[in-house]
């Protein structure tokens, strides 16, 4: 018997490594939706995944793929492909940066939230994606894209302090929020060094477990200017911030009855995720009980 039967969980694709992470000849033990897995890079740079059974055999994997740098496994029979993300191969000169990865005691869709949570850049973040004397979210849309499979917040704006590693001045910054899967979020977010461009900072949610999951993200700026380090400085600070308030969130798993947490109006983008996540079938990792 398998720990997840859920079929919308299991026919999905997910992020399991950084391809650089894994050495030629190497191999490493992971989990995802609470299976073993082991994947192991091959001398001639190709990857296999074993999937590890409670019955004690291993049954390689045949869906697994490399894409964007990472490398993207499926334990079902995906439904649809990998998500397609343009601005890789644009030929705009964006720097590509790995922001590592971080494990995090909560589920992927927790993490997925707080990603896209407005409301607390003021609070959380204060000094850098907001401020006390600067705290209302301004209205923005919510949208559902290809054919509902995708969950959108567009036009939102707030005002920043230090909006990114390569900002000066304190600005008004807009930004798009893209769901593009229960575990996957991307932010198209103005470039304070070319205008008219976007940045780009994806997370690519592992959920090891239903409470538990390893948070693979990266970034696609504009910046001659700082170095990796500084950039990726900038970045684990913030996001070392959103770990201190996952870890103490409960429960774990997130609710999707209206009833079990309260919203206010700036939480429009969190309340459809919500109902999105509800309308989708999925089970892992979310609470469906009215406690």
């Amino acid at each position: 018997m398998n720990v997840c039967d859920d079929p919308v969980a299991l026919n999905d694709w997910y992020v399991v490594a950084y391809v650089d992470e894994l050495g030629l000849g190497k191999s490493e033990q992971t989990q995802l939706l609470g299976e073993e897995l082991e994947l192991m890079r091959e001398r001639d740079g190709r990857f296999r995944c074993l999937w590890h059974k409670r019955d004690g055999t291993a049954e390689p994997l045949e869906h697994i793929r490399q894409r964007y740098g990472f490398v993207w496994v499926s334990l079902g029979r995906p439904t649809r492909d990998i998500l397609t993300i343009a601005e890789f191969d644009d030929g705009e000169p964006r720097r590509f940066i790995h922001r590592g990865r971080i494990g995090v005691p909560s589920s992927a869709q927790r993490v997925i939230e707080n990603f896209f949570d407005l409301s607390h850049f003021s609070f959380v973040h204060t000094g850098t994606l907001g401020g006390y004397d600067a705290a209302e979210v301004p209205p923005y849309r919510v949208e559902y894209r290809e054919d509902g499979r995708e969950l959108w917040a567009v036009g939102c704006s707030f005002f920043q302090p230090k909006a990114s590693a390569a900002a000066g001045l304190g600005t008004q910054v807009y930004y798009d929020y893209r769901i593009a899967s229960p575990c996957i979020a991307i932010i198209y977010k103005d470039s304070l060094v070319r205008p008219g461009k976007k940045d780009l900072i994806g997370l690519f949610v592992q959920p090891c477990g239903e409470e538990h999951c390893t948070v693979h993200s990266f970034a696609r700026v504009f910046d001659e200017t700082n170095s990796d380090e500084h950039i990726l400085h900038f970045y684990h600070e913030i996001f070392a911030q959103d770990r201190m308030i996952l870890v103490h969130q409960r429960p774990r798993k997130l609710p999707v009855h209206p009833r079990q947490e309260v919203p206010a109006a700036s939480d429009a983008s969190s309340v459809a995720y919500r109902r999105w996540l509800d309308r989708s079938g999925l089970q892992f990792g979310l609470e469906r009980n009215l406690t």
